[in-house]
């Protein structure tokens, strides 16, 4: 028979084996959190809302896209914030029974345009970066698109565009639109569970790495308020070098194109100044 010390010692190995297994079979399960892409990339710059100490307008913003932009001037405003996350930010208007600012209905809710610093181009690996505050009551109806990145070879016309997406249920998502090869693909993928919350500001990051020419190894991640809600790594942006990231695509809208992709209610959502990063 086995001693009193012997069982003691054999039980206390079997618990210590037990426990390394569950570890790797946690770490397998569950691996460790992914950084948000701001606490990783060194260089930033923001979407500057103010000149010499003076809030920019919605004309002052499309004086620089060079005409590339939709319902600017009538439904974006820039004013300052009395206990938010920044002094300034952009307030953007999604009227009752409008659509999106690309669509054919009458009636254009929210905005469309793009950022394209210098510093920014030929750019392969990008963070971009964000706050929005959607009010309590706000309906997210069919879905709608938040600003993303995109990137275009201007001789080829091949390009991307990636951006975050919210579903009916508020869920989290990411919609990738390209053209390679002069055809068009788009990919897609939905987090269910990951809703964006209400009625207060939200941290919204999104990770952008292009494939390596002809490859699907593109990366795309998304964090809301610091959980990684999507995370892609399968993706195909480009099929040739020349296409690089160089825009942030300011979008904010209901996404559709007929009446049921309308805005179902009068809103007005926030967004903090846009903020990119690169290694």
């Amino acid at each position: 028979m086995p001693s009193t010390k012997a069982i003691v010692l054999n039980a206390a190995a079997s618990v210590i084996a037990v426990g390394a297994v569950a570890g790797v079979v946690r770490t397998w399960i569950a691996p460790a959190a992914l950084q948000p892409c701001s606490e990783r990339y060194a260089t930033s710059m923001a979407f500057p809302l103010e000149r010499d100490g003076t809030m920019v307008t919605a004309a002052d913003i499309q004086a620089r896209t060079g005409g590339g932009d939709a319902s600017l001037l009538q439904n974006l405003h820039v004013g300052s914030l009395q206990g938010g996350p920044v002094p300034v930010a952009m307030s953007i208007d999604l009227p009752k029974d409008s659509g999106a600012p690309g669509s054919s209905l009458e009636r254009k809710g929210g905005i469309s345009f793009p950022w394209a610093p210098r510093s920014l181009k030929d750019r392969v690996s990008v963070c971009l970066s964000y706050k929005v505050m959607l009010p309590e009551d706000f309906e997210f109806n069919r879905g709608g698109a938040l600003p993303g990145l995109s990137g275009q070879d201007e001789q080829s016309g091949d390009g991307f565009l990636v951006r975050p997406t919210w579903a009916a249920d508020g869920s989290v998502g990411m919609r990738s639109f390209s053209t390679l090869g002069g055809q068009k693909f788009k990919q897609q993928a939905d987090a269910p569970g990951s809703a964006i919350p209400r009625g207060r500001w939200v941290s919204v990051e999104q990770e952008a790495v292009l494939n390596a020419p002809e490859q699907e190894n593109g990366i795309l991640r998304i964090w809301i308020d610091g959980a990684l809600a999507v995370d892609r790594s399968d993706l195909a942006y480009r099929v040739k070098p020349d296409v690089a990231v160089s825009t942030v695509a300011a979008d904010f809208f209901y996404d559709g194109d007929d009446v049921s992709g309308r805005s179902p209610r009068d809103a007005r959502v926030w967004v903090s100044p846009f903020e990119v990063r690169w290694p």
